[in-house]
């Protein structure tokens, strides 16, 4: 299927990367190294839906405009129909057309392994006008756009892929087709190089630099940095696992947000946070904007909407931050039936006001934030203590021994689907006490929406839903933390969400040309 070509022209303009994580895989079927989408992927492959900078999913170059979408009201099929642009282009000079979008679904379901959800529900992919693709689902499925595109998926060249589609043990050093604003020239265990092409047919996506080097550098790969970082000369932007490490102040950090948001879960199966009156008397004994900060991030960045994350189209009822308050948490609490004991803690004769504040100790700025949450509880009479745990430990526990309090970070949607907070597939991490009978039904309704404003109606009862019954506590949408020298890079004001740093790279450019 072809090798990389290990001569490199000479660059005119380079751009020089050093990166913690590396990619432990290049196949698009099969890998799900997040490392590879970011670094790799997302310069040299095309997709049908991608996703925009306020995470909504829009019709990329590839298409003509949006797609049709339509379920047929006696067999229950959905039907995407996807109008390719003319001037679209693989990077052989070959049209992108329907049979390229027939053959990536044959990928996935011809390859072991492979990774991407819902190819499994497509049951045919009409490809007779080469720039129309109709492809049909069994049943609707909100989540078409991730076919093809979105978040992790790609459109693959299917002439590329020799006599059969099982695309196993291919790719592992190397990416024969694309259509992106680069080609992967070059790629190792320590570093790859992407090369623009010199006239991509999409005029918006030509690339401004040359090439682009990417080393892998070990000390911005530990996820604890310790002390300073030495950083060769020639490096232009670093990309470090965890903590940002200190380096050369001629680097400017910069933050580009994640599809995924920090809050308090709460286990509401058991008491004493199954109360209303209790959830409501730790939202008072608690500064949000305080715990953000905990975390690095700025208190302005509190997010407050319950409903549709991220984006606030519809929130629902917002939670609003009016700081930590001890009378209104004891006023809370006496109501609720738990009065001062003789040791100073609070309780009654059989219970004791107790919860553990668990954390994810993979999560930045977790530890902090969990150990802040129990020292303004007890003050306030509760007794409780921190402990590191994954949310999926947290959520695998018994009914008797119960949870407490969770710090973790859930993926959200996008606009055009309810956050996977609210959803009640097996494994979810919902704070609704494990999908009660009110948010199940609003799952299921979602799951069977067809249209955005459906959805949208949903999300809005859902977060509602969750501000009423105070299910979570909300601190802030993540970021990925990065170092750019801008006296040499100029960088886009935005990337798409979930791309990471290097989301935009096209429209990088030198400032010192």
């Amino acid at each position: 299927v072809g090798s990389p070509d290990t001569t490199l022209p000479r660059a005119a303009t380079l751009l020089r990367v050093a990166a913690g994580d590396w990619p432990t895989c290049l196949n698009p079927v099969t890998c799900a190294d997040p490392t590879a989408r970011t670094l790799v992927l997302q310069h040299v492959l095309p997709k049908l839906m991608e996703v925009d900078a306020d995470g909504r999913y829009v019709p990329s170059p590839v298409l003509a405009g949006g797609p049709e979408v339509r379920v047929d009201d006696e067999t229950g099929e959905q039907t995407i129909t996807f109008v390719l642009a003319e001037e679209a282009r693989w990077h052989d000079g070959r049209p992108i057309t329907s049979s390229d979008v027939l053959g990536t679904w044959l990928a996935h379901r011809e390859t072991p392994g492979a990774v991407a959800a819902g190819y499994e529900r497509i049951i045919a992919v009409d490809d007779t006008d080469p720039l129309i693709a109709r492809v049909t689902l069994a049943q609707p499925w909100p989540d078409w756009p991730e076919l093809f595109g979105g978040y992790t998926g790609w459109l693959l060249q299917a002439d590329a892929f020799g006599t059969g589609t099982d695309l196993s043990g291919q790719f592992s050093d190397f990416v024969p087709f694309g259509a992106g604003p680069y080609e992967l020239a070059s790629y190792d265990d320590q570093s790859l190089v992407l090369v623009a092409r010199e006239e991509h047919w999409d005029p918006d996506r030509q690339a401004e630099i040359d090439q682009v080097r990417i080393d892998r550098f070990a000390d911005l790969g530990d996820g604890e940095a310790t002390g300073r970082v030495g950083v060769p000369g020639s490096i232009d932007l670093l990309i470090p696992t965890g903590d940002v490490p200190e380096v050369a102040t001629r680097f400017d950090l910069r933050r580009t947000p994640a599809p995924s948001v920090v809050g308090l879960f709460f286990d509401r199966r058991t008491a004493p946070l199954g109360s209303a009156g209790v959830r409501a008397a730790v939202d008072a004994a608690l500064d949000r904007r305080d715990l953000v900060e905990l975390a690095g991030v700025d208190p302005d960045q509190l997010v407050t909407c319950l409903g549709w994350l991220p984006g606030e189209e519809a929130c629902g009822e917002d939670l609003e931050e009016e700081g930590a308050s001890a009378e209104e948490t004891d006023a809370l609490l006496e109501a609720d039936g738990w009065p001062v004991l003789l040791d100073g803690t609070r309780g009654r004769p059989d219970l004791p006001l107790a919860t553990p504040v668990s954390y994810d100790p993979r999560l930045e700025g977790a530890e902090a934030i969990a150990e802040a949450v129990v020292d303004a509880l007890v003050v306030r009479g509760f007794t409780a203590s921190a402990e590191p745990l994954t949310a999926e430990t947290w959520m695998r526990r018994d009914r008797e021994r119960g949870t407490g309090i969770g710090v973790f970070a859930v993926r959200l949607g996008t606009a055009q689907r309810a956050s996977a907070l609210y959803r009640c597939d097996e494994g979810s991490l919902n704070p609704m006490a494990w999908c009660e009978q009110d948010s199940q039904v609003l799952s299921r309704e979602l799951v069977d929406a067809a249209s955005e404003d459906e959805r949208l109606a949903i999300a809005e009862e859902l977060g509602e839903l969750a501000a009423t019954s105070l299910s979570w506590l909300p601190l802030h949408q993540r970021t990925v933390r990065w170092l750019v020298d801008p006296d040499r890079i100029v960088t886009p004001d935005q990337t798409p969400l979930g791309a990471g740093p290097l989301g935009a790279l096209h429209d990088f450019d030198r400032a010192d040309r």
